[in-house]
């Protein structure tokens, strides 16, 4: 040690220097990896998700698998992207898109926007709507439906995953798996249950879990109502209100890991568990399912 100090001593100004270019050398290579930018694809719809592990959906999020599952059913092409450098995101929530450097945000915005981008998706998606005599009911009930599973159902849902400790701890867990730095991932992990608790609870009210319990229940029945013997809301074919309802019941329904009291209740209605099994199976083959789950 003596020596090599000795060594240093004597040789400094080579040594500093070689340090130095070293240095510069990294910090030249860092600022040109980083700057590489990916050349998008023209006419690829490419969706923002966070960076996570996803072992039981392709997300777990069900605003981003709305929109996965529409691009899928219609065959529109798509990646999902989970980089952090898809483009600007000044509302700081997943999903948002890029098509040919036009962005998109919010899921709801997000699904309008592909139905008149892509003129045969209202085609598609509006089959069994009016098959009963009135075009006007269904496409209020496909409306008021969406727009019930988007901003009420599912902040009931989401309050098991991120407002309860227990649960809170083992979908945070999963979720951050492809975090390796584990500095990074604590300040992610701390930041996330901050903002999701607090997005939570102001949406639900503040309710206790009793509330929150009864609630769950008086949803699930509706839904199953709404449903009946049906294969989909409005008959054999999916609507956009299928989507949303897809969605939202997959996160309960293949999320094993977190088996909440919210699960044990969807398992019991029956006609609901056979829907999400039929829609998943009409969106997605389980080769492209396993696929998707390993972005």
């Amino acid at each position: 040690m003596k020596k090599l100090i000795e060594i240093v001593k004597r040789n400094k100004i080579i040594v500093f220097s070689t340090i130095s270019i070293f240095t510069i050398a990294g910090l030249i290579l860092k600022s040109i990896s980083t700057n590489i930018k990916k050349i998008y694809e023209k006419d690829v719809v490419y969706v923002a998700d966070f960076q996570g592990k996803n072992k039981e959906l392709p997300t777990y999020s069900p605003f981003v698998l709305k929109v996965i599952s529409i691009l899928e059913y219609c065959n529109i092409r798509y990646e999902i992207d989970t980089t952090g450098k898809l483009g600007p995101n000044p509302r700081g929530t997943f999903p948002f898109i890029r098509y040919n450097d036009e962005f998109v945000y919010d899921s709801y915005f997000i699904l309008e926007w592909i139905s008149k981008q892509f003129k045969y998706v209202n085609e598609i998606m509006h089959q069994s709507i009016g098959c009963g005599g009135n075009i006007e009911r269904d496409q209020a009930i496909d409306h008021i439906t969406k727009r019930f599973i988007d901003e009420g159902f599912q902040y009931i849902v989401a309050y098991y995953r991120w407002v309860i400790p227990e649960y809170n701890e083992k979908i945070i867990g999963k979720a951050l798996e492809g975090f390796e730095n584990p500095i990074y991932r604590s300040i992610v992990h701390f930041v996330m249950n901050f903002n999701l608790i607090k997005k939570y609870k102001s949406h639900t009210g503040n309710l206790n879990f009793e509330e929150v319990l009864s609630l769950t229940q008086s949803d699930l029945d509706s839904l199953s109502k709404l449903l009946g013997s049906k294969k989909f809301i409005f008959g054999d074919h999916l609507s956009m209100a299928d989507i949303s309802m897809f969605a939202c019941l997959a996160q309960i329904y293949y999320v094993e890991v977190a088996d909440t009291q919210a699960r044990s209740m969807l398992l019991k209605k029956q006609n609901l568990v056979e829907y999400v099994q039929n829609v998943k199976s009409t969106i997605f083959s389980d080769a492209r399912w396993e696929l998707l789950k390993q972005h």
